[in-house]
C-alpha cells in the first residue's frame, strides 16, 4: 500500500464501540458493491439483508476502528467459538464475519484497490485515491520495473517506485543501503 493523500478524516469518523469501518471487498462485477458506484465521488452502497453476498465483505488494506480490550477480547472468543475454516482471506473474513451489519463502508478510495481502475472504470479517478492498496502477486517493491502486463498497473507500480526514491534521497548512504535490504527488487 501506498499513501496518496491525507486521509486524516478517518480519525474523526463517529463509530460506535463495537463498530468499524472498511471498504468494500471486490468481488464478481455482477454482484459486486463496487458496481453500484457509479462516480468517483458517490458514497458506497451499505449492505443489507436484501443485498448481494459481497456487499456485506470488506476489504481489510484500510480498517477505521477504536480500539478497546473489550472489543479485542470479543473477537478472540468469536474465533474460538464459531467455525473459520472456510475463510479464504483470514483477516478480512473474520472482520467481514464478526462486524456483519456492524460495518460503515469507506469510500473506493481510502483503500484503492489496484484492480478497480481496470474493473470498476465509472468509479475511478487517479486524483481522488488516497491510499493505493497493491492486491495480487505483482508487488512493486519485488520487482522494479515488471507487471503483469495491465498498462494501469505498471503505472501504479511506478507510483510506488516514484515515492520511494523520494524517500531514498532523504537518506543516508548507509541508509539507504538498509532500506534497499528490505525489498526484494
Amino acid at each position: 500500500m501506498v499513501v496518496l493523500k491525507n486521509m486524516d478524516e478517518l480519525m474523526d469518523l463517529p463509530l460506535g464501540p463495537d463498530e468499524i469501518a472498511a471498504a468494500h471487498a471486490c468481488a464478481i462485477p455482477a454482484n459486486c458493491a463496487h458496481t453500484a458506484v457509479s462516480h468517483p465521488l458517490a458514497s458506497p452502497p451499505s449492505w443489507s439483508p436484501n443485498t448481494p453476498r459481497p456487499y456485506g465483505q470488506l476489504n481489510s488494506g484500510t480498517v477505521v476502528l477504536n480500539p478497546s480490550k473489550e472489543l479485542a477480547d470479543s473477537i478472540v472468543h468469536y474465533l474460538n467459538t464459531e467455525d473459520i475454516s472456510k475463510f479464504s482471506f483470514p483477516d478480512q473474513d473474520l472482520l467481514a464475519a464478526y462486524f456483519l451489519g456492524k460495518w460503515k463502508p469507506l469510500s473506493w478510495y481510502y483503500n484503492a484497490l489496484k484492480t478497480l481502475k481496470v474493473i470498476h472504470t465509472p468509479e475511478w479517478d487517479d486524483n481522488e485515491v488516497r491510499c493505493l492498496h497493491y492486491i495480487l502477486h505483482d508487488k512493486p517493491w519485488k520487482t522494479k520495473g515488471l507487471s503483469d502486463g495491465e498498462p494501469a498497473y505498471i503505472e501504479f507500480n511506478n507510483w510506488w517506485w516514484d515515492r520511494f526514491d523520494k524517500v531514498l534521497a532523504g537518506l543516508s548512504t548507509q541508509d539507504q543501503e538498509l532500506v534497499r535490504s528490505t525489498i526484494g527488487a
